[in-house]
């Protein structure tokens, strides 16, 4: 069962996110043909990240004036913290669920009378 939870979430929100960021480092790095369409798609892209990512790779990198690849340090970091992640949900230790029964008074101890 935690296997197939962890393939949902990366599928579900740890690759998605890989491409946005992606997306977000490239409009980044990259100039465009106006400093206005530059702001734009990274605004669209930190407001709307679904549909801005979708539109970005449809649109917005035709609009490009370089074409800077994103950079392999960018790129490793990226794909990097899934796996990450990955280890370290796999490493933690969980806790031990024991059950302690309240002690009882002793009979040894001596109750004060008033």
């Amino acid at each position: 069962m935690t296997l197939i939870m962890l393939l949902a979430v990366v599928a579900l929100i740890t690759l998605p996110s890989i491409i946005w960021l992606y997306a977000l480092a490239d409009a980044t790095i990259n100039t465009f043909k106006t400093f206005s369409i530059k702001i734009i798609w990274i605004l669209s892209l930190c407001f709307f990240p679904p549909v801005g990512t979708l539109l970005y790779y449809l649109i917005g990198r035709n609009q490009r004036r370089t074409y800077y690849p994103v950079g392999r340090l960018v790129l490793i970091c990226i794909l990097m913290f899934p796996i990450v992640m990955t280890i370290a949900y796999y490493l933690q230790s969980p806790e031990p669920k024991t059950y302690m029964e309240p002690s009882t008074p002793s009979s040894s101890s001596k109750t004060i009378q008033i």
